[in-house]
């Protein structure tokens, strides 16, 4: 068993106790981050079973922000799976998390395979045919960002802990998805606002991110997956009896409710 193996059968077994997030990497691959991603492909089939094959991709830090915390100065990906994947309007039991957040975004499914090589930003939208608001479901299982590192956060899968996409506008029918606002609300009141030019200045931009870094490993976007762009609005951590509603400019509300 490689080390990026043993590595993720202890974070499979983390997640299997509901135990709280206070990973350490190993000696030596405190920084490297080719070791992350290497253990979160060995982590996604413990954690997928059956629910191979996946459902799409987030991308997460994408502001300087969130980088600086974390010490690195690009963003990260990790891996949305099928059995995790809810349509607007969803119901999510908050008591089969440790604990729960959510994100604010603009998804994107993937309608033709991309091109070998590096893809611009302005034709990536050419490779979409759905666009929609969504949530994003975070699980940080109680981390001390105090101790946070950006190998232990990729090696978690990026911590994410599903998607709930809302109502599905074709592709063609989005010229740009810059300068979108964003409003959060909670139990019908405004909680939260933004813009989608937040995420890298456009969501396009982390969609070629994404596109890039799977092939640099030798990966690839599919036809039929999802793409969670990054948050539009931070992390709002729930509670069970709360229904969230999102609302990007253009496109139709999705909705949350925890049980």
């Amino acid at each position: 068993m490689t080390d990026a193996q043993t590595f993720a059968k202890t974070i499979a077994e983390r997640h299997r106790n509901r135990e709280a997030f206070t990973l350490e990497a190993p000696a030596g691959r405190a920084g490297d981050m080719g070791f992350a991603y290497d253990v979160q492909d060995a982590l996604v089939p413990r954690l997928a079973g059956a629910s191979l094959p996946l459902a799409g991709y987030k991308i997460g830090l994408t502001t300087p922000r969130m980088q600086q915390m974390c010490g690195v100065d690009e963003p990260i990906v990790g891996v949305v799976l099928a059995s995790r994947l809810h349509a607007s309007p969803a119901r999510v039991a908050v008591a089969d998390h440790v604990r729960l957040g959510i994100e604010s975004e603009i998804a994107l499914r993937i309608g033709r395979p991309f091109p070998k090589g590096d893809i611009a930003p302005a034709r990536v939208l050419d490779h979409v045919d759905g666009v929609c608001a969504a949530f994003e479901l975070v699980d940080d299982s109680g981390a001390d960002y105090g101790r946070l590192t950006a190998v232990t956060l990729v090696a978690d899968n990026a911590w994410n802990a599903g998607l709930v996409t809302g109502p599905v506008v074709a592709g063609n029918a989005i010229s740009s998805l810059r300068d979108l606002k964003g409003v959060l609300r909670r139990d019908g009141e405004v909680v939260d606002e933004g813009s989608s030019s937040d995420v890298l200045g456009d969501p396009a931009k982390a969609l070629a991110w994404v596109a890039r870094h799977l092939a640099a490993r030798g990966q690839a976007l599919a036809p039929g997956q999802w793409v969670s762009t990054g948050a539009i609005i931070p992390t709002r951590f729930v509670a069970a009896g709360q229904a969230y509603r999102f609302e990007v400019e253009g496109l139709p509300a999705v909705e949350l409710a925890l049980d």
